[in-house]
């Protein structure tokens, strides 16, 4: 190769490569400004997911205190219903006392008139032996 030829090769060269660089540079830096979007893209997520993390947070705190409350609904309908039974079985209780006493006090009852009918014949035998005597 002589000296030509190195001069044309060299000519080549620097063509090709200005034609690279010319081509090159604008792809650089649309890569640039794809990776700064991405960048930015990246941040407003984090944002995005921060407030979201809070958010939901709040929202299963939220949750929690209406689930405590429930929980505690729940617990007093259990004792209200545990009154109710109790005041159910002293209902029936208190039907089985009523009922007992009303068969003791029909029983006394009839004791009574049977007691006051024995009484009222015995006055009225005396009543007729005191006329008998003072006729």
């Amino acid at each position: 190769m002589d000296w030509m030829d190195w001069k044309l090769f060299l000519l080549l060269l620097f063509v090709l490569l200005s034609v690279v660089v010319v081509f090159v540079i604008p792809i650089l830096i649309q890569i640039s400004r794809m990776v700064a979007s991405l960048a930015d893209l990246i941040k407003t997520a984090d944002e995005s997911t921060k407030m979201l993390v809070g958010e939901v947070t709040k929202t299963i705190e939220t949750t929690n205190k209406i689930v405590g409350t429930v929980h505690e609904m729940v617990e007093g309908l259990k004792d209200l219903s545990s009154a109710f039974k109790e005041l159910a079985v002293g209902a029936k209780r208190f039907a089985s006392t009523l009922k007992d006493s009303g068969v003791y006090l029909t029983s006394l009852f009839s004791q009574m008139t049977g007691f006051v009918s024995v009484i009222k014949a015995t006055l009225n035998l005396l009543v007729k032996g005191l006329k008998k005597k003072g006729d």
